[in-house]
């Protein structure tokens, strides 16, 4: 199974299948008409290495595949 990332800006995270559909309801709310235009995504929910991002409108956002190392 490939390894997934989040690259956000200049950095990437490692992302779980649940942090991107966090992702995508964050982005959801960004960009809905009447929305703050900004909010936060905890990337690490319930651990202890903790990882909020702001998701606003303009910082380049995506998802990447890398290929594990048992391909």
């Amino acid at each position: 199974m490939p390894d997934r990332y989040l690259r956000y800006g200049d950095q990437r995270y490692i992302i779980t299948k649940e942090a991107e559909a966090r992702l995508h309801r964050v982005l959801d709310s960004v960009y809905a008409e009447g929305s703050r235009g900004h909010e936060w995504l905890s990337l690490y929910q319930g651990t202890e290495a903790p990882c909020r991002l702001l998701i606003a409108p303009g910082v380049p956002i995506s998802i990447e595949m890398l290929p594990g190392t048992d391909d």
